[in-house]
């Protein structure tokens, strides 16, 4: 009768929280990958509107970025057709800025930097920032790729951004402000600075994890950047405060 009542004595503390860790898993819901949100993760459609808040620590600053879809359109400037995103960036001498989007072998590239010119988008005279294959058009778990970021272009003594990238499915739960999002997508990407200002004064090149979380039919909803890997101090943070998911046309 002793060894029951021993037994009992750690039998229902055991109990008690085998039961606390399996309601504990229920109250935090987990997803699998599921293979028809796969070209979902960077919806462009006309007139969807993103609204995040930035803090970032190395600026001192925390601001909100809002970015509207405006359509497809050709530049003739640039002399390529993409995706056009206004970008409005709400803090001195932020304003308007526009981004282009180019699907190219599987990858969407993007260019930055630009200015407006009348009804055409233009490169300024110092540059624009060219991201080849920054992310692939279909999003599946654990695919590996390789990118550089001019950040001025093709400038003489302008330094590059070597890029890693690696897709990983997100099994948890999201929580932005904006929301709770489920089945995501999130992308590592090791950021290596090299090259110009970095090759004269730096003697090791300068490196930032970035971590982009992707919400099925969303896009991005959070990113976090770190300085040399997922153990080093976080430098910015980005969160989706708002999201309006814009019109679907009815012509095919």
């Amino acid at each position: 009768m002793t060894r029951n009542i021993s037994a009992l004595r750690w039998f229902g503390p055991l109990t008690a929280f085998l039961l606390a860790v399996l309601l504990s898993a229920c109250d935090h819901p987990h997803a699998q990958f599921n293979p028809a949100t796969e070209w979902s993760f960077f919806p462009l459609t006309p007139s969807m509107v993103w609204t995040y808040r930035v803090d970032s620590k190395s600026q001192h600053q925390t601001y909100v970025v809002t970015d509207k879809v405006l359509g497809i359109k050709y530049l003739p400037s640039l002399d390529v057709t993409g995706q056009v995103v206004e970008e409005y960036y709400d803090i001195d001498r932020g304003g308007s800025r526009p981004i282009v989007y180019v699907v190219k072998d599987g990858y969407l590239s993007r260019l930055s930097g630009l200015e407006y010119n009348a009804d055409d988008i233009r490169t300024p005279a110092w540059g624009r920032s060219e991201e080849g294959d920054f992310m692939p058009a279909r999003m599946v778990p654990e695919v590996s790729w390789s990118s550089t970021i001019f950040p001025f272009g093709h400038m003489p003594d302008a330094f590059d951004i070597k890029q890693t990238h690696r897709t990983v499915f997100e099994p948890d739960e999201v929580v932005v402000p904006a929301g709770h999002y489920l089945g995501c997508m999130r992308i590592d990407t090791m950021a290596t600075y090299e090259g110009g200002t970095f090759g004269k004064y730096k003697k090791d090149p300068a490196s930032l994890l970035y971590q982009d979380w992707y919400a099925p039919n969303v896009g991005l909803i959070k990113t976090a950047v770190l300085e040399g890997s997922v153990r080093g101090p976080r430098l910015e943070t980005v969160e989706l405060l708002k999201f309006s998911p814009g019109t679907v046309s009815s012509s095919k």
